[in-house]
Formats: C-alpha cells, sequence, structure tokens
C-alpha cells in the first residue's frame, strides 16, 4: 500500500482545564505498568471569590501540546498520543495495531477545534496555509464534526508497517541498528574511506534484506555474533536461531536461483563468511574446519557466477569484490626455500606426484603475501591479501586438503600465521592458533621440521614478531602506517579493481565480463565468466626459475 500523508496541524492548548495522562513506565512484554493523571488549571480557571485555597502558591501551567490527530486506540483509551509514524509509542509498547483518522476526518476535527477556541496569538504560516486549505474545501465540507468511534470503519486507514516479517522486539533492531553504524565496516578495507562502498554496505543491503528474509537473517546472526564477541549478553538461543535460518535460507535461495533474489544472493555470500567463522570459536567444532571455511569461501565465485554480471554492476555490489592483483611471476621469488624444496622434492611414485603442479601454483599465491610484507609493510592491501587468499587457491588444492595430505596441511599452516596479522577483523579472530595446532598434530613428527616457524608463531601475538618468523629475519622492522596514511594510501585507488586469478583487470562491459585488455582491442572479444572469475584457476607453468636457483 501506498504512503498516505496526513496533514497535522498544531494546535495551541486552550485555556479550559485538562487532564494529562503520562506514561510512567512500561514493562518488557509491552504492558502499560503505571499511569500518572495530572490535573493542571490554567490561571483563567481561578474562581474570583476568595476560598481556603486561595493563599496557596500558583504554579504556571506546563507547557505541551495537545494531541488532536492521534490513533484510533489512543482516542479509544484516551490516552495522549504522540503520533509518531507509523506505529504511535502507546500502540508499539501494548503491541497493538495502530491507525490513524483519514485526512478528511483529522482536517475536519482540527477546523472544528480551533472554530470554538479564542485565538490568542498571530497566525503561524502552518496555520495560515491550513486555513486556506480549508476555506479552499468549504463547499464539501459544510459543517465539520469531530471523530466519534461509530464511524470507524470509514475514517481510519491502516499505515504500512516497514519492518520485515518476524522483526517484533527490540534486539531485532537493536542487530539492526548495530549491523548499519558498526559491524558494516568489517567486510571491506575501504568502509569508512569511500562514501561508495559504505553506502553499499549500509543502504542498499539493507534495503535488500527487507525484500529477502534470508539475507535479513544473516544480519541477524552477523551482528549477534559480533555483539557476542565484544561479551555483550545476546542470548546464545537467539543467535544459534538467526544461524540456522541464514544457513537454511541461503541453501534454498541458491537451489531456487529466483533473480529477484540475486541481489540479496551476492551479500549473503559476503556476509556468510563471517557467520561461518562462528565455528572456529566452538569449543566443539569440528577439527580442521579450515577446510570447510574453504568451501563457503568458494561460494562467492558461484553466487559471481549464478548472477548475470548486469546485475552485479546495476546493484553497485562489484565494489565489495575488489581485491588487488597478483604478479604471479614475481611472486613466486618471494617462497621460502623450505617450501619450494618441499614440492620440488617429489619423487616417482610418490602419491603427491600428480599432483606436483597444484602445489606449485598453491606457493605462487603464498609468496605473494610474502612479496607484499617485504615490499610494502603492514598495510592494508597486506590484510585484503591475507582474508582474500582463499579466492585464489587453485580448485585441485581443496580435495587434497580434505585428504589431510601433510604437503597440503603444511601450506595451510603458513597462511594461518600470516592471518594472525588481521587481529583487528573481529571474524578472523581465533582462527589460527587453533588450526594450527590441530595441523601439527595431524601431520606428525615426520613433518615436523616444516613446521617449526608457524610452532613459534603460536607462541607470539605481537605482529612484527610473527613477521620476522615468517621472512627469518629477526633484525627487519616492517613499515607500518598510521591511520592517517592508511586512510590516504593511494594505492586504495590504484591497485584494487576487478582480477581475475591470472591478475588480468576485468570489466563489465554492455553487460559482459571482459578483460580491460580486449576491451581496448579490435576484436572485442568477450572472455566466458567462468574463465575470468573461477575461483581455482589452473596456472601452467611450473615454477622453473626458482628451483634452478634452489639447486
Amino acid at each position: 500500500m501506498d504512503d498516505l500523508e496526513v496533514d497535522i496541524l498544531d494546535i495551541d492548548a486552550g485555556s479550559s482545564a485538562e487532564l494529562d495522562w503520562n506514561f510512567i513506565d512500561a514493562d518488557h512484554d509491552g504492558s502499560v505498568s503505571q499511569l500518572r493523571a495530572t490535573l493542571e488549571f490554567d490561571s483563567s480557571s481561578r474562581h474570583s471569590s476568595e476560598t481556603p485555597d486561595s493563599h496557596k502558591p500558583y504554579h504556571t501551567k506546563r507547557p505541551h501540546k495537545k494531541s488532536r490527530a492521534g490513533c484510533q486506540q489512543c482516542k479509544k483509551r484516551k490516552v495522549k498520543c504522540d503520533e509518531a509514524r507509523p506505529t504511535c509509542k502507546a500502540c508499539r509498547l501494548r503491541k497493538e495495531k495502530c491507525v490513524y483518522p483519514t485526512t478528511a476526518s483529522s482536517t475536519a476535527l482540527v477546523a472544528c477545534s480551533k472554530s470554538n477556541s479564542t485565538p490568542t496569538s498571530a497566525p503561524t504560516p502552518a496555520s495560515s496555509s491550513s486555513s486556506s486549505s480549508s476555506s479552499s474545501s468549504s463547499s464539501s465540507v459544510s459543517s465539520p464534526q469531530p471523530y466519534h468511534e461509530s464511524n470507524a470503519h470509514s475514517l481510519v486507514i491502516t499505515e504500512p508497517l516497514f519492518l520485515p516479517y518476524e522483526m517484533t522486539d527490540a534486539l531485532d533492531m537493536k542487530l539492526l541498528w548495530f549491523y548499519t553504524t558498526t559491524g558494516y565496516r568489517f567486510f571491506s578495507i575501504q568502509s569508512g574511506r569511500s562514501a561508495i562502498v559504505d553506502h553499499v554496505l549500509q543502504v542498499e543491503v539493507v534495503k535488500h534484506a527487507f525484500q529477502s528474509p534470508f539475507l535479513m537473517n544473516c544480519l541477524m546472526a552477523e551482528s549477534s555474533l559480533h555483539l557476542q564477541n565484544l561479551n555483550q549478553p545476546i542470548p546464545s538461543q537467539r543467535a544459534a536461531n538467526y544461524l540456522s535460518k541464514a544457513f537454511k535460507g541461503y541453501r534454498d535461495a541458491i537451489e531456487a536461483a529466483n533473480p529477484h533474489d540475486y541481489p540479496a544472493l551476492i551479500a549473503t555470500s559476503l556476509l556468510m563468511i563471517a557467520v561461518s567463522s562462528q565455528m572456529f570459536r566452538d569449543p566443539d567444532g569440528k577439527p580442521l574446519y579450515v577446510i570447510d571455511w574453504m568451501q563457503v569461501w568458494r561460494g562467492i565465485g558461484l553466487i559471481v557466477d549464478m548472477v548475470s554480471p548486469r546485475v552485479l554492476q546495476e546493484t553497485g555490489m562489484a565494489v565489495l569484490f575488489y581485491r588487488p592483483p597478483v604478479d604471479l611471476e614475481k611472486a613466486a621469488t618471494y617462497i621460502p626455500n623450505n617450501l619450494l624444496f618441499m614440492v620440488a622434492s617429489i619423487k616417482p611414485g610418490d602419491t603427491d606426484e600428480e599432483h606436483q603442479q597444484t602445489y606449485y601454483d598453491m606457493l605462487k599465491y603464498l609468496g605473494s603475501l610474502y612479496q607484499e610484507m617485504r615490499e610494502h609493510g603492514f598495510n592494508p592491501i597486506l590484510d585484503l591479501r591475507i582474508i582474500t587468499f582463499f579466492t585464489f587457491i587453485p580448485k585441485d588444492f581443496i580435495p587434497l586438503a580434505k585428504e589431510h595430505r601433510p604437503r597440503a596441511l603444511v601450506l595451510l599452516a603458513y597462511h594461518l600465521c600470516f592471518a594472525k596479522l588481521t587481529p583487528d577483523v573481529w571474524w578472523m579472530s581465533g582462527i589460527a592458533d587453533r588450526e594450527i595446532r590441530q595441523i601439527c598434530e595431524e601431520v606428525g613428527d615426520e613433518w615436523s621440521h616444516l613446521l617449526r616457524v608457524p610452532h613459534m608463531v603460536l607462541k607470539t601475538n605481537d605482529k612484527t614478531e610473527i613477521a620476522q618468523l615468517l621472512i627469518n629475519n629477526r633484525n627487519w622492522t616492517p613499515t607500518e602506517m598510521d591511520q592517517y596514511e592508511k586512510d590516504r594510501n593511494p594505492r586504495l585507488k590504484t591497485d584494487l579493481g576487478l582480477f581475475d586469478n591470472d591478475g588480468e583487470e576485468i570489466s563489465i562491459y554492455q553487460g559482459q565480463w571482459k578483460r580491460k585488455s580486449s576491451i581496448a582491442s579490435i576484436t572485442h572479444q568477450v572472455t566466458d565468466l567462468g574463465e575470468l572469475l573461477d575461483p581455482f584457476p589452473r596456472i601452467p607453468s611450473p615454477v622453473t626459475n626458482a628451483i634452478s636457483n634452489l639447486s
């Protein structure tokens, strides 16, 4: 139903005595626990004759506004209505349906009241405009009458409630408020630095959540887990209920593949990363859950592949998936020698022989983290590379990790060491230490020499010390920016964009995915979306130069 605008006029208080009811308190269930009746008299109501009380001190009347256009429920209960829309405070506390009189009835009531009162001051601009409006419609409303409940069915309408289904209590509103003020900042390094990104996360995502319940449940789950992480009293049962509805709704929406839900699916794929991280903090969580978490990261690529590029562009949500490019050949030169030798030493007949190229590809992406830290120190781009690392991993690597192959687990342990450099992202906290310990227990003593660095990283939370252990240089001091430099880092504008896993920048051109190099070419050849944004590409060239240097 479209919104109906009702003109509400401010009426000055009359001189007659008035009984003013005020809310004192309200129980949690919405019932009013106490009311106070204050009977106040104006000076004009005092008798001219002397009475025993005539010598009592005189108190002026407390200034207030009369409720002339209150809702039907407040009129029926004869209490003052605050006229808040779409639901007044009294009806909200009592959980009643709040309905207001129509424009015609409200105007008639006001006109009748003003005709029976004596003006005491000059008319305000609002009253002047309303007077002209009343005179122009005098032919249709010849003798205005006050509102009566007997004809309520013809004078009252129900206004739309801008609340999603099941958002019925203060906790729901608190969680939504928390996301729009604080929670949204943890899903892009450009939050607080880019008005475009802030608008998408604060406004567009919430707008789609009101249309797609599964996204709203995901927002509720994310906020409840975030507040619990801040030691706020969020009922565990409510948080678990949000989680259950979020997972089920997300799964059902993917199966239904309704184009109406595509924008909400895009946003949910990102929020699910944070929601699903709760398993890391569960004392009874699944061992080596990081392997399953990689599958959740894979869901982002699957959703992007499902929706059309035009949807991603029109909703503006493409900015949420910006990431820095990767120079794979240069990154290969930063791979630690012990890890490079672990892969290069695979001999014929080894169970990992056919997967040697997959390990090389994984090493290149891991080398990009070392490259960023050595060249630029601690900075927002390094944080983004660490967080989005699982969007780059080769497709064939996940089955190897699921089989708990030692080489795959060792590489995961080194990435988890980098994960300890992002303590400010709440949903990344508590991940590294637990998973590193489980990896060390899983691979056994045979591979313990390759896990010497992860073992030492477990003993410290100092970022500089962790970096020194990773690059094996105790004298190295990383460059670290202050907050002012981070917010104005030019690389946040020049080094972020839509990049495929080979480091090629891509763009949405005429509703289709294209490499920017192909847009500039004469042929304008369109590359298939699956090839551009496949989260698990296969890199054809081995790291032959790095191996030769090792020998």
